[in-house]
């Protein structure tokens, strides 16, 4: 990050606000899919400038913790909500007005971080240079700092696992129970109220194990709701199994951030944060594209199973984890 985190950010929702503005221009298929993907690779860079700059920030260990429970909320807040904004801007508009409505919001922003970012990151926050001489994401650094890698294994098999869960949840509720779409909604919807209140109602309990424990405890609920959704025939069970699978997961993601913020040394945040976002969404592309290889016609029985898979991964995760609780090191941290 050359031109460090402060002007990364505003950059980000500059171009994110000309590659909307361009696809209101676009009649073609293959310009959306291209300015998706774009969008996605900057969605990744902000993540990554994110989680660099809540370090840096003039907070306790515990301020930390919760800017970065505070963030993981807002973040998943907007997996709720830009979906009804984007509806009702397109309901409110007509073809291109609503993608510009959208751009001129993302200019907004730009300009909120324009005004706030001074004030709470120094300016050279994201311009270090790696002990190195690297500038470019450290994944193989960030593995072999210590206590890591047992710690990220169990988030690694739950994101490939969701995969699973992401692809067969419809089949399951659609196909194999022959429940309507508006249920198939409602259980959705659970997942998604879950994810919103995991990191700000249940991640600063569930902390008191340690970050690293308590991410891999997630897991292994991730994994028994998993279990539950394959299992179940009842309803409301899905539905109450979903929001316990948004809730672990929400909690696991903030647990786990707040981890890999402790235990990478601030020298060497501006390359292997990024590196922690490349290995998760590097994860997530994997388990997609595994995922086109299950079989629907079996949908129960492959959740079944999948989800013991993540949930004996959490339970080890969280055995082996139990002393793996580095402490926040920052210079002019309180």
């Amino acid at each position: 990050m050359r031109i460090g985190v402060r002007r990364l950010i505003g950059a980000v929702f500059i171009a994110e606000a000309a590659l909307i503005a361009i696809a209101s221009l676009a009649n073609s298929l293959w310009w959306y899919v291209a300015v998706a993907a774009a969008l996605g690779c900057l969605g990744s860079m902000l993540w990554s400038a994110v989680m660099v700059t809540l370090p840096a920030l003039d907070l306790s260990e515990a301020g930390v913790d919760r800017a970065n429970r505070f963030v993981q909320t807002v973040r998943n807040l907007g997996y709720v909500v830009g979906p009804l904004l984007g509806s009702a801007l397109y309901a409110l508009s007509s073809d291109s007005r609503g993608l510009l409505a959208l751009a001129s919001l993302m200019l907004a922003a730009a300009i909120g971080a324009a005004v706030s970012l001074p004030r709470l990151v120094p300016a050279d926050v994201g311009q270090e240079v790696s002990p190195d001489g690297r500038r470019t994401a450290d994944v193989r650094g960030l593995l072999r700092a210590q206590g890591v890698l047992r710690a990220l294994a169990p988030l690694l098999i739950t994101v490939l696992v969701t995969s699973a869960l992401n692809v067969l949840l419809i089949v399951r509720v659609r196909n194999d129970l022959n429940l309507s779409a508006a249920m198939y909604g409602f259980v959705i919807a659970a997942l998604s109220a879950g994810l919103v209140l995991g990191p700000a109602l249940f991640a600063g309990f569930v902390s008191r194990l340690g970050d690293a424990t308590g991410a891999s405890v997630g897991a292994a609920v991730i994994g028994a709701g998993i279990v539950a959704i394959g299992a179940a025939n009842v309803y409301w069970y899905l539905v109450v199994a979903a929001a316990v699978i948004g809730i672990a997961n929400g909690v696991q993601n903030a647990l786990m951030g707040s981890f890999i913020i402790k235990r990478v040394e601030p020298a060497r945040r501006a390359f292997q944060m990024p590196a922690y976002v490349l290995i998760l969404q590097t994860t997530v592309f994997l388990g997609f594209l595994g995922a086109a290889f299950i079989n629907v016609h079996a949908a129960g029985r492959t959740l079944v199973v999948v989800g013991l898979v993540a949930a004996v991964a959490g339970t080890l995760g969280a055995i082996v984890n139990r002393t793996n609780r580095p402490q926040l090191t920052e210079e002019g941290v309180s």
